[in-house]
Parts: C-alpha cells; sequence; structure tokens
C-alpha cells in the first residue's frame, strides 16, 4: 500500500469555535446510533461536563492530515471487504502516529490537551464495556466529534477540503481532524518541528512510515 501524507493547521479561539461550529443535541444522536456509543471510554455519554472542560482551554488548534491514496493501492482494493480493511489499516496507521506526535507536542505547550479523531482503539476492547476504567489513560484521547462539532463543515470551512467517502472504491483521500487545546494559538514552528507543519508532507509505503525503515516502531491498528 503506497500513500503520502499532506498537513495543514488552523486555531480559533474556543468561544467563537463553539459558537460556530459545535452542535451537541445533533451529533450526538449521530453518536446515539454507533455501536460504539456508551462502550469506548472516549466516546459518548462522556463521564464528565464537556462545558467545565471546554472553557478550560482558550483556543482550539487544529490539524488536519489528507491521506492521498495511490493509484495501485486504490486499484487493488477491488472489493467492499478489501476496501474496508485497506482503508482501516490506512487510517489506523496514520491516526496512532498522529496521536502519538500530539501528546509529544503536550509537553512543547504548557497546559495543553491533544484531541484525536474518531473512537479510541488503542484497546482491543474497551474497558468500559466491562465497567472498568480506561487501561491507558496515558493515552486515550477524546475526539472532537465526542463534543458535538461538526466535522464536515469544520474541514470545509478552515481548510478548504471536501470530506469523501468510500463508495464504488476507494476515494483519492482519506481526512482526518485531531487538534490541540491550549492557552494560544500554536506558532507555526512548533507544527513544524514536531513535523506536522504545512511543510511536513510525507510519502509512505507498503504501509510503512518512512521512520519504520530505519529501525524505528512500526505502528499496526489496534
Amino acid at each position: 500500500m503506497g500513500f503520502r501524507l499532506e498537513y495543514r493547521t488552523s486555531a480559533m479561539e474556543m468561544e467563537q469555535f463553539r459558537r460556530t461550529y459545535q452542535d451537541r443535541e445533533r451529533f450526538l444522536a449521530c453518536c446515539r446510533e454507533c455501536p460504539r456509543y456508551e462502550t469506548r471510554w472516549s466516546c459518548p455519554p462522556l463521564s464528565f461536563d464537556v462545558d467545565d472542560f471546554l472553557t478550560t482551554y482558550a483556543w482550539v488548534n487544529l490539524l488536519c492530515a489528507r491521506i492521498f491514496l495511490d493509484d495501485e493501492t486504490i486499484r487493488a482494493a477491488d472489493t467492499a471487504e478489501k476496501m474496508q480493511t485497506t482503508g482501516w489499516e490506512i487510517v489506523s496507521r496514520v491516526k496512532l502516529d498522529l496521536e502519538d506526535r500530539l501528546r509529544a507536542l503536550e509537553a512543547r505547550v504548557p497546559g495543553s490537551l491533544s484531541l484525536s479523531s474518531g473512537g479510541c482503539h488503542r484497546c482491543g476492547r474497551c474497558a468500559r464495556e466491562e465497567g472498568r476504567p480506561c487501561r491507558q489513560p496515558e493515552k486515550m484521547r477524546y475526539s472532537l466529534d465526542a463534543f458535538g462539532f461538526d466535522l464536515t463543515a469544520i474541514t470545509q470551512d478552515l481548510f478548504q477540503i471536501e470530506i469523501l467517502w468510500c463508495r464504488e472504491h476507494l476515494p483519492e483521500y482519506f481526512t482526518l481532524i485531531h487538534g490541540l487545546l491550549a492557552a494560544a494559538p500554536v506558532p507555526e514552528e512548533i507544527w513544524e518541528a514536531a513535523g506536522l507543519g504545512r511543510g511536513g508532507k510525507r510519502g509512505v509505503t507498503d504501509g510503512a512510515f518512512p521512520e519504520n525503515k530505519r529501525g524505528g516502531r512500526r505502528l499496526t491498528p489496534a
């Protein structure tokens, strides 16, 4: 599998961001239809007061990762099963890598907290299903949609990108939106230092990130 990554960043004051993009009732209704509802600690219903949590942070820093698939990868996924398997593997690898990079970024931005995309998949079976606390609270992060934010509108308005979906074949690209809640906008040089700025494009072959070929850690879906 081959794909390349393109990053874009943006930032908005929390109050304006919530006023523009948050619709908890609408998106919580969508969450109730998801099989992960009440089965993941990262997913609704959340175990704390959302308003109190979000107002702790003055700014929302956003990271948009666009995953462009090469033609061979799209052609090879010629059945519904292959489309699902290939798409899941690619998106999961990128998602886990971004989570790790953003958690590392938290250390460089005091008082910040990163947000992921979609539900947490770090454990094969979430402890919430057994009524137990999260096994990896130091790694688990909530996603923007868990707070009722409109990811489609965010992606279109702030990054001028249309979200594509799998239909008869894999899309040209997938899109992930992650975030960093903080007291102020994150400077571009901080994003760049983390390899996540506009200059942080990376080509990936056979699902392995370039650093893996140098003996680094290989990412696998949860």
